[in-house]
């Protein structure tokens, strides 16, 4: 159906006769000041909901992103999160009335969490992506399901296909600039092709990749707040909860080729014994009780490159890093308490994290 409004063409998905007029009446009422009887529209929604095939179904949503078009183009941002709530309460309301019978909400949800996130809500965004995620693997049966939103919350710039890539995009540009450090302080070879096709294609499972994700999401909002604002003990604490999010994807990624040892020491042991570092578990466990002792100085002489074994061995490189991680596994685990050097020389943290995560994907992936 094509309709004219304030001298622009506006075409939607022809529904039923009585639904079309409903959407005109709709855009009219965001656009140009002029009136949609709510309650006619979700009224005259659910009696066709009663008939809906999956693939009206999603014409019914996709309605609604010509509009929502609109309202991102002017900045209206708020308006526009608000016509998604509005979409997804309808189908909510007819799925509450016919228990047993579900209406497939992933786009709505995917649309949703994609202007949250550009408000720059991250939480509220990705917990509507995962929303869609799970619309979308009940449609398809498939836990993987090649999907935006699933593309979207599994970092998987590969697939073109997705309304939000740019927002992917921008995320593994961010990680590979924690790649190319990798690279160069290590002469590695690994590639962002296999970052992708070996690991976050390929994951331990999807709660990892999922955090993994969701963590990358949080450290680029981290970087558009000015610095002034996290000089204080609390940003401190606030990275520490991010770094130990990487800790746990990197844990899960080991175990899931050490399954018979639990303890993140025996997986960076393993990690070390694969990788051929050297560092062992007894040094590992000398490196832990130092950071229970003074986990601000321990931590500090690592970054430093000045950090000595009792037997006269240095930690340095990839085993400085892999000390680092443990530390930060360990002591966020099971403190709640601001560590200075965290706050201070948190971007030489987040590297060494990154660091042990890519290793990981070269070694075991």
């Amino acid at each position: 159906m094509r309709f004219f409004l304030l001298g622009q063409l506006f075409e939607i998905k022809n529904l039923t006769e009585e639904l079309d007029i409903a959407f005109v009446d709709l855009h009219t009422a965001f656009l140009s000041n002029g009136v949609c009887q709510w309650d006619k529209f979700r009224a005259t929604t659910h009696q066709f909901f009663d008939n809906a095939t999956h693939a009206q179904q999603d014409n019914f949503f996709n309605n609604f992103t010509i509009l929502w078009n609109q309202l991102l183009r002017t900045g209206q941002l708020n308006r526009a999160e608000e016509l998604w709530k509005m979409a997804v309460s309808i189908a909510l309301e007819w799925e509450e009335q016919h228990q047993g019978n579900h209406i497939h909400k992933g786009t709505p949800f995917y649309f949703w969490g994609m202007t949250a996130i550009l408000r720059g809500d991250i939480d509220l965004g990705y917990a509507l992506m995962h929303r869609a995620v799970e619309e979308d693997v009940r449609a398809t049966g498939n836990a993987f399901p090649g999907t935006p939103a699933f593309a979207l919350v599994t970092l998987n710039s590969q697939k073109v296909d997705q309304a939000f890539r740019a927002w992917v995009l921008q995320k593994a540009s961010f990680i590979e600039n924690f790649l190319n450090n990798f690279r160069n302080m290590y002469q590695r070879n690994l590639t962002l092709n296999d970052v992708q096709n070996r690991f976050l294609l390929n994951p331990p499972n999807r709660d990892s990749v999922f955090l993994l994700s969701y963590a990358v999401a949080r450290f680029l909002r981290l970087e558009q707040i000015p610095q002034y604002a996290l000089e204080s003990e609390f940003a401190s604490q606030l990275y520490l909860n991010l770094l130990f999010d990487i800790t746990l994807v990197i844990d899960t990624a080991v175990k899931q080729h050490n399954p018979m040892h639990w303890r993140f020491i025996e997986q960076a042991t393993f990690l070390s014994q694969q990788a051929q570092l050297g560092i062992t578990q007894n040094a590992l466990g000398e490196i832990n009780g130092n950071f229970q002792n003074n986990f601000d100085g321990t931590l500090r002489a690592l970054l430093d490159n000045n950090y000595t074994l009792q037997g006269g061995n240095q930690i340095l490189n990839l085993e400085r890093d892999l000390a680092v991680v443990y530390g930060i596994r360990n002591f966020a685990a099971h403190n709640l308490t601001t560590v200075r050097a965290v706050g201070e020389r948190f971007k030489e943290i987040r590297q060494s994290t990154f660091n042990i995560l890519f290793l990981i994907i070269e070694t075991l992936y």
